[in-house]
């Protein structure tokens, strides 16, 4: 993105530099940070500062004794730790190239400086507003967000007097870094952000990088042209680009192997558990195309700005030449990394394809496989079926056999009720024939007899029509509910 800088950002930036050679930074403490946001208001960025307000407590570190700038210059080739504004107003009031490094503990830490730092090196290094949008995405975090943005900001203010001019540039980039942990995918996404200014006047850039790349050399030279180190850095984001896409390769070669050598279905060990691993393959891999697209489009804007440098310096062909070719070389590594994840996502859906076949005939083999189950117990239930109708037929005829069987002692238990109750010794037949004339004994009946003979009969048929009248009761109930329903 390309902003076009008027006075207000000019006055901001000429203030700043003029503020670096004379003042203390001991009595601002993070009234430079009011000046930023000012200026953010005056350049219609005031969402932005507001959101970075909000997240100040997460951005910063709070210790003065955990707030530490590294600090690299043309005369020093090592890393110089600067902890106090006055310190760091002292090392770029010098006026030569500088690099200020702001590190982090990890990627989801607070930046290692206090915001009176941070106000510090706002001022020292005329940081931009549009430096915000990247600072707010590296605080502290507790989980997974904001793993997308990325932007380039290109400034180059207009002034009457070219000695005063003033161009700046900053983005973001993001990229892949063994995290030495026990876990299956050994890559982690890293950010990094870097910002420029160069003044006219002094004729030296100060550049502010916020994590850079673990291959990133920390070191200012006294190149001839202003940006010759954003081309070290790109180099640095890109270094392991070729090693991580090629992680991705040996698991899809490992994944093809399983399914490459012709089988039967039944012999390919493939399970839902495949298809989730190649989803999350997939979705690492749509990733980091989206991160080589936005970096090749940062690229392109690194080199208009180059051009405006140029002709803004007026810097000789040969240099500009040299810096354009190199840009390029590593847009064509970009392209090729770009074209490589295409490849792999392609191979990834050939393989979520022969995934999706094979577990497709396998369910239907399980299909068949059942329904033959199905149609076997079927079988089974109506061998089953046909046994019971067996015992209920059995079942019937032996309570056919019964139910005679209780009709006959039906009819003789009435008699024999009466029977027994003539035969016990509260029913009297009358005096038995005398003992002296006739010794001999017998059976006598008595002429009442027929009393018996007569309630055992009708005792025995009320009993049997009783029990034919309870039956036929019972047969008829069911019809009666059938008729109700």
């Amino acid at each position: 993105m390309n902003v076009e800088i008027s006075g207000i950002l000019l006055a901001m930036l000429s203030e700043q530099v003029s503020a670096t050679k004379m003042s203390s930074p001991v009595s601002r403490s993070t009234t430079d940070l009011d000046r930023l946001g000012q200026a953010a208001y005056q350049l219609g960025l005031g969402y932005l500062w507001k959101g970075f307000e909000s997240k100040i407590p997460d951005l910063f570190v709070d210790d003065a004794t955990e707030s530490k700038v590294g600090v690299v210059t043309v005369e020093r080739d090592q890393v110089h730790p600067v902890s106090t504004p006055e310190e760091l107003c002292t090392i770029l009031g010098k006026g030569v190239p500088t690099l200020l490094i702001l590190n982090r503990y990890n990627s989801w830490s607070r930046i290692d400086v206090t915001i009176e730092l941070f106000s510090a090196i706002c001022h020292l290094a005329g940081i931009t507003p549009f430096f915000l949008h990247f600072v707010i995405g590296l605080g502290l975090k507790f989980s997974s967000k904001d793993e997308d943005f990325m932007s380039c900001y290109s400034t180059l203010s207009r002034t009457e007097i070219p000695v005063d001019s003033q161009w700046g540039i900053c983005y973001n980039i993001r990229h892949f870094e063994r995290h030495h942990r026990d876990l299956e995918d050994p890559w982690s996404c890293r950010q990094s952000a870097l910002h420029q200014s160069f003044s006219t006047a002094s004729g030296q850039p100060t550049w502010v990088i916020i994590q850079p790349p673990e291959v990133f050399d920390l070191i200012v030279d006294s190149a001839t042209h202003p940006m010759t180190l954003h081309l070290r850095y790109l180099h640095a984001a890109l270094v392991n680009w070729r090693e991580y896409l090629d992680f991705f390769a040996e698991r899809f070669k490992v994944l093809n192997q399983q399914i490459a050598i012709p089988n039967p279905y039944k012999k390919f060990k493939i399970d839902f558990s495949h298809e989730q691993h190649l989803h999350n393959h997939r979705g690492k891999l749509h990733h980091a195309r989206s991160i080589l697209t936005n970096t090749k489009n940062i690229i392109d804007v690194i080199a208009e700005h180059e051009s405006a440098v140029t002709r803004k310096q007026d810097l000789s062909p040969a240099i500009h030449d040299d810096f354009q070719r190199e840009l390029r070389n590593i847009s064509q590594e970009v392209d090729n990394y770009i074209e490589t994840s295409h490849r792999l996502l392609h191979i990834s859906d050939d393989l979520g394809s022969m995934y999706n076949k094979i577990l497709t005939f396998r369910s239907q083999e399980l299909q068949h496989e059942t329904s033959q189950k199905l149609a076997h117990l079927a079988q089974v239930d109506a061998s089953g079926n046909r046994d019971m109708a067996v015992l209920a037929d059995l079942t019937f005829k032996d309570s056919r056999s019964m139910r005679i069987a209780t009709a006959i002692a039906m009819f003789y238990l009435p008699v024999n009720l009466v029977m027994s109750f003539f035969s016990t010794t509260l029913v009297w037949y009358g005096t038995a024939v005398d003992a002296a004339e006739n010794r001999t004994s017998s059976i006598r009946i008595r002429s009442e007899v027929w009393i018996a003979v007569v309630a055992a009969v009708v005792l025995a048929i009320g009993t049997v029509c009783w029990s034919w009248w309870w039956n036929w009761r019972d047969r008829r109930k069911p019809d009666s509910k059938a008729l109700e329903e």
